[in-house]
């Protein structure tokens, strides 16, 4: 690994995104890291050997030997990654085709999540077993397996694995809880990816009862953001109709289907996508059924990110929305109180778990000077500066930023406990707490514009258009929580914010792909660190740039996505 010890000079700011589509350049998919989950696609004859196992940083130094990696199969002929995102244990991609056609590609365990610890804790020869075992059988029609009692063997590595026998004898079960190679998963119209620009015959299609006339509709958004997003066990995906869908794991309701379930194997529409106002306006539902009930979308959504077990959405109006495990303020729900600095609101209901969507929309001011002794609550944004400009999530967090420019995030143990003293230890008290309404995030520079952000398990980035990086979180080398104020991590000057290919974060990293001058591609690794000469001189360039200059040096990174055991890292010729 090398380090960025210096910075480049600094240049007049071109806000220019690049993104992924018509991309008439052939891409290929690699990835390295643990090949038994299926994540990296190599087939069910590979899934027991880790032809490239992830190595640490000093490993690579001792072997002086860059990271290798191996390519993802299944990709048909003609066929090039255009998006991707890589989950716990499951990578899913959006395959492009020479006539522009789509399809969503799905490997590894898209259902799974629980399984997917035990089987890791377990002896490798005894996972090796059960992965195994759990395979559809080799050819046979999935229809001819599913009327078939398991064998003893399969019943044993069930037992083993941990898996729900009810579950086992389903068809789906059998068909998606372990896939060995891509497998494409049908979505009605096909995807979008990041840049698409949305047709106004999209806009038509949502939000048909609203008394605005369509041709007065003036959306805040008109070009589609993240569009596809993985996380544990669960999968989201954005339609070209602006239609968001889920599937996978739901006992906590992270698929938004309006039910509790153990899974929701197909591609599900997310309910309640819309503004309470126009629920109460238009939905049929009575009392708590209203929203889980209502499936019409009031407009179109544009990005999409998952927590562990919630996500978050947003529309092209600019209005957030949160579901699935809210207990410790995931969802966004609680207000702030005026007289309490970091008070929690007393309603009910707030720190629930729900199975639809709900608006998130108290974004107080933190520049307000207009509240009174009479005030219950902290006074609120006004309704143009609480729009949403971009959204992401952590592991049990959520982070917006709104048009004002403005970050707020809420979840849990992300709000500097104001009782907790070092000094004066107490084993009850911990140094953060819960904050179940969007918390103001201090601390970045004045007057420079968010453009980008994402979300690691325990951290948020956000790019500026200086080129700077600054985040909050939880460090990675102690386990100190540093949610009080964003802290830089990139100084300006590395990154060139006109070349932006991409900006992502997968677990303990953020990693910014951009253009350079000679035509080659910048890869940058960054963390959260506590030490501040490390966040200082922290950009490391990573090792697997090297092996990929060995094998094709005419490849060029347009993405990179980390997820629990594997990374996969896509390219164009």
């Amino acid at each position: 690994m090398s380090f960025f010890l210096h910075h480049t000079p600094r240049r007049m700011i071109r806000r220019r995104i690049i993104t992924n589509t018509n991309r008439r350049h052939m891409s290929a998919v690699y990835g390295y890291g643990a090949q038994w989950t299926g994540a990296l696609s190599r087939g069910r004859d590979n899934l027991i050997t880790d032809e490239a196992p992830e190595l640490s940083p000093e490993e690579i130094q001792q072997l002086g030997e860059p990271q290798n990696m191996i390519q993802l199969k299944g990709l048909d002929d003609g066929m090039e990654c255009v998006s991707a995102s890589a989950g716990w244990g499951h990578t899913a991609m959006i395959a492009q085709d020479r006539d522009n056609k789509r399809k969503l590609m799905v490997c590894g365990r898209p259902h799974d999540f629980q399984t997917l610890m035990r089987l890791r804790r377990l002896p490798p020869f005894i996972r090796d077993f059960c992965v195994q075992y759990s395979l559809p059988l080799e050819g046979e029609e999935i229809d001819e397996q599913s009327s078939k009692e398991p064998s003893i063997l399969q019943r044993i590595a069930s037992f083993l694995a941990g898996e729900n026998e009810v579950t086992f004898h389903e068809h789906e079960y059998r068909r998606y809880s372990n896939i060995p190679e891509m497998l494409e998963i049908k979505i009605p119209s096909g995807p979008a990816v990041e840049g698409d620009h949305i047709d106004s015959e999209v806009f038509e299609l949502h939000g048909t009862k609203n008394t605005e006339k369509s041709s007065k509709h003036q959306p805040m958004h008109t070009h589609f953001q993240n569009t596809l997003a993985t996380s544990a066990g669960t999968t989201a995906v954005i339609s070209k109709t602006g239609t968001l869908y889920m599937f996978g794991l739901n006992q906590r309701g992270q698929c938004g289907s309006g039910t509790f379930s153990p899974n929701v194997w197909d591609p599900s529409p997310i309910h309640g996508l819309a503004s309470k106002r126009y629920v109460l306006d238009h939905g049929t539902g009575i009392g708590e059924n209203l929203f889980k009930e209502f499936k019409e979308q009031e407009n179109p959504i544009v990005s999409v990110a998952l927590g562990l077990q919630h996500g978050i959405a947003l529309d092209s109006k600019g209005q957030a929305f949160c579901w699935g495990k809210g207990e410790r303020g995931q969802l966004g729900q609680g207000r702030r109180l005026a007289d309490d600095e970091e008070g929690q609101d007393d309603e009910p209901n707030e720190n629930r778990t729900f199975e639809h969507a709900l608006h998130v929309d108290n974004f107080y001011d933190p520049y307000a000077t207009t509240s009174t002794k009479e005030d219950i609550y902290a006074p609120l944004l006004s309704p143009s500066d609480s729009k949403i400009g971009l959204i992401s999530a952590g592991m049990n967090f959520s982070l917006a930023v709104t048009s004002s420019n403005l970050p707020y995030i809420w979840g849990k143990n992300c709000v500097p406990n104001p009782s907790f003293s070092a000094s004066d230890f107490n084993i009850r008290s911990k140094p953060v707490e819960d904050s179940t309404y969007p918390r103001y995030v201090p601390g970045l520079p004045a007057n420079l514009q968010i453009i980008k952000v994402a979300c690691g398990t325990h951290h948020a980035a956000m790019l500026l258009e200086d080129g700077s990086i600054w985040a909050v979180g939880v460090a990675t080398d102690s386990p100190v929580p540093m949610w009080d104020e964003a802290v830089e991590i990139l100084t300006p000057g590395i990154v060139d914010t006109s070349e932006i290919i991409s900006f992502q974060a997968g677990f303990d990293r953020t990693v910014i792909v951009s253009g350079l001058e000679s035509g080659k591609r910048q890869v940058i690794e960054i963390q959260l660190w506590s030490n501040e000469e490390l966040r200082q001189y922290g950009a490391v360039r990573p090792s697997y740039l090297d092996w990929l200059d060995q094998e094709d040096e005419s490849q060029k990174v347009l993405s990179v996505h980390r997820g629990w055991m594997h990374t996969v890292v896509v390219t164009e010729s």
